[in-house]
């Protein structure tokens, strides 16, 4: 059938002296079974993960309970105008965005103040957005208002002790007289007698109180409440005479007598590490660190768990409402924020945006199928091994603002590598489990403004990171690095990288204002290559993986493209929406297949070299038209968008075979194995070759040795095949646990592909 379609296309273009293009639709369906994914949307996009936030505090305005905040951790702070049904972020004039504490002026709503990790922020505008008034070298864990004198504000930091406001914040002095410990974590105000003040300071220092407005503190004689360190602490609204305290690792303490003698009050609390405390009218909530949360009444006899619909049990925030102590609020450590309407009898998770995550980055494990995405604003770095299903994260990187790229060793399938903005390049040898900073102690990273990463395929810990100074290159994981900047402006900052393996190696870098510079002896001299790109803006470059010189460039101003190494470009940008294109992606199975994600208008697909684009699937069921990163499974023709409303996947999509006049046609030639590692045999190999033509796949151990000839000679037409494994050699016996290498000849040259066999 191709071959007569073929035919008639040779004919009409003699008949009409033009280049004309035809296509072939190979759907996988068709060719012995469908590859697809097992979970990513089937010719629709699906998907909208990982959802999470990290909520420290909650804040409701006190004349207009409508209108809450959300202090988050990293994503800065969150505002919802309808009681928590729907939220929007407010980070942008936040310089710094973890935020852990948040106070609401109770006469003047529209002034909030938020703590950092740098210092006391204040907003006049509702939280819309936000002036640092107070710099600290500590970060600041509440914040409180004086309830009558409202220029009076205390500012806890946990390392520098606390700082006291005259004028509203907009000069602030320490008042840390007489105080043990200078981490303090919590400072509440009596609510009648406000010159009465206790803190809650770390472990050595416990709880320490005021007569005098905080010019002097004393530490609490009584032990219980002077041991160990305090987490939170509460005056009882009803009887300020009763003070609450929730410990760090002893549970909750009382003093019925305005601080002086202290009792624990456990009884029923599973875990004795609390995180968090809300004491209202006459019920205590207490927030516990994987223990959920838990209530008692006035009696505080006995504490009941209240977990029904807690999915995290990490409780960094509670919020109970003055008017209807029945109703509180939990902030979690990666579910965002919960409500209950029944002293936690039920609580239901509030989402409408504040779960939302930003997929800055993504990457694809092509022998595991895992994807990595580094979601930044302190929503850390997920993995998912069904293909974005279930995300998981393990150890949290709440040292950096976002990460900009991630990258699976080429070699180590246990080592990744994440550029964290502003922090340098982490590095992960547990598959994402647990991460380091393997330049911490040599520092030879000079410049941490990371962004793009790349990795010389065939060496382990042999990459290139793009830096707001310049590229550098490390040969042992991360460990050292040398600045690869000859030749590149003084202010080069990169956007973009790429790599054609040598020897030397031939690197491609993309700046924010400088266009394209190229170096040909592996980043030790650079040279500009930017004649014909119109927008100096240039976020994501993309060598061919079947012509190395030819790439592509995603800038400001659509796709460029380059037929000669970057000495000139032009735009490729027919079908494209006008904006900018942030990033591009080539399916390594099947290379045809070029992507490219742009800002405002999803994802689209060119299968001629990106003279042609068209939307995957219509954009249906994308989580956000603000795409950010783009990954490419090809073996399971699986295609991942990190976007501005997480990380969408689509599956199955069309392979179109094009050819260009009578002979010209466009490679797909690929080879692939799924799974692997293959468990006792039942491997899916995925080939493509790009003309009609013979083609033999065999399989060989380690020593080279022949185990079996999957297809010996067999014709094959243009387009996607699958063929299986069973594990079995040529005697049809149960090949042995190890490695081997399944090598296809075809028209289109010869390719290899690694495959491990495990037992059953």
């Amino acid at each position: 059938m191709a071959r007569n379609v073929c035919t008639s296309c040779r004919m009409l273009c003699q008949r009409l002296r033009r280049v004309l293009v035809f296509a072939c639709l190979i759907p996988p369906a068709l060719c012995f079974g469908p590859v697809k994914s097992a979970t990513a949307g089937d010719q629709v996009w699906s998907g909208s993960g990982p959802r999470a936030k990290s909520v420290q505090a909650i804040a409701v305005d006190p004349l207009n309970p409508s209108r809450m905040w959300a202090a988050t951790f990293g994503a800065g702070v969150y505002r919802s105008l309808d009681g928590g049904s729907t939220w929007a972020g407010y980070r942008d004039s936040l310089t710094n965005t973890y935020v852990r504490c948040l106070a609401v002026n109770r006469v003047h709503p529209d002034s909030v103040f938020c703590g950092t990790n740098d210092g006391v922020f204040v907003s006049t505008d509702g939280g819309a957005t936000w002036k640092r008034n107070l710099p600290t070298a500590w970060s600041v864990r509440s914040i409180t208002i004086h309830p009558f004198r409202r220029s009076i504000i205390y500012a806890s930091t946990y390392g520098s002790g606390i700082y006291k406001s005259y004028n509203g914040g907009a000069s602030w002095n320490t008042v840390n007289l007489g105080l043990v410990n200078t981490k303090v974590r919590d400072v509440a105000i009596h609510p009648a007698n406000p010159e009465t003040l206790f803190a809650a300071t770390a472990i050595g220092g416990g709880i320490h109180f005021s007569f005098n407005g905080g010019l002097s503190w004393t530490q609490v004689a009584d032990t219980t409440a002077s041991i160990g360190g305090a987490e939170q602490i509460q005056f009882d609204p009803l009887n300020p005479s009763r003070i609450y305290a929730a410990m760090v690792d002893r549970g909750v303490i009382k003093s019925p007598d305005g601080g002086v003698t202290w009792v624990r009050i456990n009884r029923g609390l599973t875990s004795l590490r609390c995180r968090s405390l809300a004491v209202v009218d006459t019920i205590r909530y207490v927030g516990t660190d994987s223990a959920g949360v838990y209530f008692t009444t006035l009696s505080d006899t006995l504490w009941h768990q209240v977990n029904t619909g807690l999915t995290d049990g990490n409780v960094d925030g509670l919020f109970a409402s003055p008017s209807s102590p029945s109703t509180a609020w939990a902030g979690t450590d990666r579910g965002g924020i919960f409500r209950t309407n029944d002293r936690g009898a039920g609580w239901t998770q509030l989402d409408g945006g504040l779960l939302r995550t930003f997929g800055f980055s993504l990457a694809v494990r092509p022998s595991s199928h895992e994807v990595f995405a580094g979601t930044g604003f302190g929503d850390r770095f997920w993995r998912s091994s069904n293909q974005g299903a279930v995300w998981s994260h393990d150890v949290a990187l709440f040292s950096h603002d976002s990460e900009h790229a991630v990258l699976p060793d080429p070699v180590n399938s246990q080592t990744v590598f994440l550029t964290a903005y502003g922090h340098g390049v982490y590095r992960s040898n547990d598959d994402g489990l647990s991460w380091l900073n393997p330049d911490s102690s040599t520092q030879t990273l000079t410049n941490l403004f990371a962004r793009r990463l790349v990795a010389w395929p065939g060496q382990s810990g042999h990459l290139y990171v793009g830096t707001g100074g310049g590229v550098f290159e490390t040969l042992n994981g991360g460990s050292t690095w040398r600045p690869d900047t000859t030749g590149l402006p003084p202010s080069f900052s990169v956007r973009a990288l790429a790599i054609v393996p040598g020897p030397p190696a031939t690197l491609y870098a993309g700046s924010d204002s400088f266009g394209v510079y190229r170096s040909t002896d592996g980043g030790l001299n650079w040279i500009p290559k930017s004649a014909g790109i119109p927008s100096r803006f240039v976020h994501d470059l993309l060598v061919d993986a079947l012509q190395a010189t030819t790439l592509y460039a995603a800038t400001d101003s659509g796709v460029c493209k380059s037929t000669n190494g970057g000495d000139t470009w032009a735009f490729a940008r027919t079908g494209l929406p006008q904006g900018e294109v942030r990033s591009l992606a080539q399916d390594p199975v099947h290379p045809a297949a070029i992507f490219c994600g742009v800002w405002g208008g999803g994802v689209f697909k060119s299968l001629d070299g990106a003279q042609h684009w068209t939307a995957v699937f219509d954009q249906a069921g994308l989580a956000s038209l603000n795409v950010r990163s783009l990954a490419v499974d090809g073996a399971l023709l699986t295609l991942y968008a990190g976007t501005d409303a997480g990380v969408s996947s689509v599956s199955n999509y069309s392979l179109i075979l094009t050819a260009v006049g009578e002979t010209a046609s466009i490679p797909v030639a690929g080879l692939a194995v799924n799974p692997t590692p293959m468990h006792g045999g039942n491997a899916r190999v995925l080939y493509t070759v790009s003309r009609r033509g013979r083609v033999t796949i065999r399989v060989y151990d380690v020593l080279g040795r022949l185990v079996r000839t999957l297809i010996d000679g067999q014709t094959e037409s243009p387009g996607l095949h699958i063929l299986r494994w069973d594990g079995l050699d040529e005697e049809r016996r149960a090949a042995v646990a190890g490695v081997y290498f399944l090598r296809m000849e075809s028209v289109d040259g010869a390719r290899a592909v690694k495959v491990v066999l495990v037992p059953k």
